[in-house]
């Protein structure tokens, strides 16, 4: 029996077995086994990532500052993973992490707006850590796969041309902006209150440097002569 005990259990260092009774028909009534375990150094590994697991849930379940700690989790590890994804000569890992920031992106603008309503969610920032976990966990029919092929592909898909005409209008926009911008600052640079303007500009500079030489070489002059 004993034998028996220690081939299940090979971290036993000490144990007892109290005595074993048994009816005629061979039928056991009693026993009871105590066992004092050494734990090794991978029990205690385990251990500790189990209860850091744990305490994580708890925190994300109940704790102050749980949405940080989800953003956290689900932006500082697939940031990583990207950078190994663009420094690996595999295209795969590109397409897949590229997948997760497109329903990542989208799931955080729905959220913007939908925050009055998610915030009466009991226990919200677990679950959408769970979610997120979930779009970047390491299989082929992750979240981020399953949600962009389902949902977020065929509406792109469909409203493409709309979307595309709608960027290039402000972005058209934008540019004009910009570039009339450069032409005020340019004439005003030509113009004689922009010349003064930068005239006075570099004359401060100047004088800032100047005055920082000389209190750098007073402090080197006191320093030899101490």
């Amino acid at each position: 029996y004993q034998r028996r005990v220690r081939e299940y259990f090979p971290d036993v260092s000490a144990f007892s077995v109290a005595p074993l009774t048994c009816t005629p028909s061979l039928l056991c009534e009693s026993t009871a086994v105590m066992l004092h375990f050494d734990l090794t150094e991978q029990n205690r590994t385990r251990l500790l990532v189990i209860s850091a697991i744990a305490l994580t849930f708890v925190w994300l379940a109940i704790g102050i500052g749980s949405s940080l700690l989800c953003s956290v989790v689900c932006f500082v590890y697939p940031a990583y993973k990207s950078f190994k994804a663009v420094e690996s000569p595999q295209g795969d890992d590109d397409t897949q992490w590229l997948t997760y920031w497109i329903v990542y992106s989208t799931f955080n603008i729905l959220e913007y707006f939908a925050d009055l309503i998610l915030f009466w969610i009991p226990m919200y920032n677990l679950l959408k850590c769970l979610f997120l976990l979930w779009c970047m966990w390491p299989i082929p029919n992750n979240g981020a796969t399953v949600v962009y092929t389902k949902i977020l592909r065929p509406f792109l898909l469909k409203n493409e041309q709309k979307i595309d005409a709608r960027l290039e209008k402000v972005t058209g926009k934008v540019n004009k902006y910009v570039e009339d911008a450069q032409r005020e600052a340019t004439a005003f640079a030509d113009s004689s209150a922009g010349q003064m303007l930068a005239a006075a500009g570099t004359q401060v500079a100047a004088e800032t440097a100047s005055k920082l030489d000389d209190a750098l070489n007073e402090a080197s002059d006191k320093d030899k002569d101490i």
